[in-house]
């Protein structure tokens, strides 16, 4: 039970496995395929004196092992459809998984989805032990050498002409977003056309689904990216800021930079967010979703106080009830994503927003156990059926 929480490499290299642990207990983990691809291209990162690449990738497939959670959909899948309208991608905090991943299997009735971790939990139990297949090794070598080949120097200079024609105002960064959010809600028509052939570019979209989104725009259904298709539009947001940060020299031209910036273009599909990349915090204002931001060397520094006051708590022989947030954590980075996301708050939680506060007690409640969704708490029944018609929505798109 627990918040939502994505995190990329840079913050669970930070972490040991007791930290790994402590986290575990507060919150449900969001995984991306980024994060298994950056782990395993460790295999062939060049060896120094102090540990070989082997020792690097199994070190972390042992912390995974803890911390690997839900994998959503690949976001260029997702971005697409929702470009596409076949679905609609939620925005708050949902993870969508691929109907069409080995893993995945959706129920006759196309009411519920059930989601197999095995094979990823193999594969991390595999990787921790130090068994590497001829596939990991290829694809570690591929993964490296495709990320060495990324020239985001020729990037900006392709886009400087672009980003100096409509962010030439913008000094730094912070006040390129708000021009590229000046972009995104502009009406006009040859404006939001530009920008739509600019993501199915970016997305390298397939004739026929670039055909059907232009024939959306066309028919007027798409006076906005934004206001179609939203989870599309946060993607462009983000390649916006990200080719206008190049080409205006906010941003450098590490090549790590594209890799890093597909890991936001995931966050709406968490409730919070931690990196220790400052990358990642300079371009968050840019990101979407109902979500946190969380600076990792904070979320580290709580959890080391945590696993101590737990380590003295055991060596006393006290028990503490679970979750446990001493007193003098009251204000860290896990309570405020608790008394933000979580609907029951516990122990020394207390609501804040208002549906929260209306939700009748167990003891306000009639003795009547519910028999159908109707009969729900208005929160709850809402939740439920939104999830429905996503899954009914996303089953006719497929046929």
């Amino acid at each position: 039970m627990g918040p939502l929480l994505l995190f990329d490499k840079s913050f669970l290299q930070m972490l040991n496995a007791d930290e790994v642990s402590e986290l575990s207990m507060y919150f449900k983990f969001v995984g991306t395929p980024l994060l298994i691809r950056e782990i395993i291209s460790d295999l062939k990162k060049q060896p120094t004196e102090r540990r070989l690449p082997e020792q690097a990738v199994k070190a972390l497939a042992s912390k995974m092992g803890q911390a690997h959670g839900l994998q959503p959909a690949n976001f260029r899948k997702l971005c697409i459809a929702s470009l596409c309208c076949w679905f609609d991608v939620p925005m708050f905090g949902q993870v969508p998984v691929d109907p069409d991943a080995p893993n995945v299997f959706v129920t006759e009735g196309g009411k519920g989805v059930l989601y197999d971790s095995t094979f990823e939990q193999d594969m991390w139990q595999r990787w921790e032990h130090g068994n590497f297949t001829t596939d990991d090794k290829e694809s570690a070598a591929a993964w490296r050498n495709g990320v060495q080949d990324i020239n985001l120097k020729a990037v900006g200079q392709h886009w400087k002409e672009f980003a100096n024609e409509h962010f030439g105002k913008a000094r730094n960064l912070p006040e390129l977003i708000p021009l590229v959010n000046a972009m995104m809600d502009d009406f006009d028509k040859k404006v939001q056309f530009k920008l739509l052939v600019m993501l199915m570019s970016f997305l390298n979209v397939s004739l026929d689904a670039a055909r059907w989104a232009a024939m959306l725009f066309h028919a007027g259904l798409m006076p906005r990216l934004k206001d179609l298709c939203p989870y599309a539009a946060s993607v462009l947001r983000l390649y916006l800021t990200f080719i206008g940060g190049l080409g205006r020299g906010f941003i450098g031209p590490r090549p790590s930079h594209y890799v890093d910036l597909q890991y936001l273009f995931y966050a709406p599909f968490c409730m919070g967010f931690v990196s220790s990349d400052k990358f990642h915090r300079e371009m968050w204002p840019a990101a979407s979703g109902e979500n946190t931001f969380i600076w990792g060397p904070d979320l580290k520094k709580e959890l080391q106080q945590r696993v101590e006051t737990q380590s003295t708590l055991k060596e006393s022989g006290a028990r503490q009830r679970f979750p446990a947030f001493p007193k003098e954590l009251h204000d860290s980075p896990i309570h405020i994503l608790w008394q933000k996301y979580i609907i029951l708050p516990m122990g020394d939680f207390e609501p804040t927003r208002p549906d929260r506060i209306e939700r009748p007690k167990a003891s306000e409640s009639t003795d009547k156990r519910p028999q159908l969704v109707d009969d729900l708490d208005p929160v709850d029944r809402d939740r439920i059926k939104n999830a429905f018609r996503i899954f009914d929505e996303a089953k006719r798109g497929r046929s």
